[in-house]
């Protein structure tokens, strides 16, 4: 079903934020995720928590290759889509810190890798796990950000609570889910397809986020 819907859309692009393979949860969900949409558009990745916890990153990284997928780790790639040249960027989550990089820093590591952007006129995208860490993403000239790891604040009374509780910003978080602005910056945070019987989802289904950027030209 979730292929299908991908396929009907016709993307030009597809993002993945981040925990698409999880520490604890089997991976067969995924490589059927990956194997059906594989081909269809550029994809591109960047880490979360849970593949880091999985303590298995460099192995993910190789079979995510495998399907054709553009690892973007503090890094930026140059794509033509619809004759609109625009930039990917992907930064890593922190907790490569913890389980493969020591001395690894997110906020070092942006201002390596993102700073020389200012001076680029094209559209850019940053792809960033973590919405909470919107501070240092504004620090630089995106001009979207796409996050995930609130799970939409897993439970919502929606329209007047968007969230009771999302990882790494407690309850009722500012950032659990839809489209945030911030002066020319847009911030979209996705909800998540994940569904687990331990961690149940209250007014707040599972999302495929499709985002449509236009163009003057």
């Amino acid at each position: 079903m979730l292929i299908g819907m991908i396929k009907e859309i016709g993307p030009d692009l597809i993002f993945l934020s981040g925990d698409i393979i999880d520490d604890v949860v089997p991976v067969t969900g995924t490589r059927l995720l990956l194997s059906g949409i594989s081909g269809m558009a550029p994809i591109f990745y960047v880490t979360g928590n849970h593949e880091y916890r999985s303590r298995n990153i460099r192995g993910i990284r190789e079979e995510l290759i495998s399907y054709g997928v553009i690892i973007l780790s503090d890094s930026y790639v140059k794509i033509e889509v619809n004759n609109n040249e625009i930039i990917i960027a992907g930064v890593e989550d922190p907790d490569k810190k913890f389980y493969e990089t020591p001395n690894y820093n997110q906020d070092d590591s942006m201002e390596k890798a993102f700073r020389e952007l200012d001076n680029e006129p094209l559209y850019k995208i940053l792809i960033a796990h973590r919405p909470e860490r919107i501070e240092s993403y504004k620090r630089y000239s995106f001009d979207l950000v796409l996050s995930g790891h609130a799970h939409g604040g897993q439970i919502r009374f929606p329209p007047h609570i968007n969230g009771i509780y999302a990882p790494h910003q407690g309850f009722f978080p500012k950032y659990a889910g839809g489209i945030y602005t911030h002066e020319n910056l847009k911030h979209i945070v996705s909800r998540g397809l994940s569904v687990t019987p331990w961690l149940p989802r209250i007014f707040n289904p599972p999302e495929l986020v499709v985002v449509i950027i236009e163009s003057n030209k």
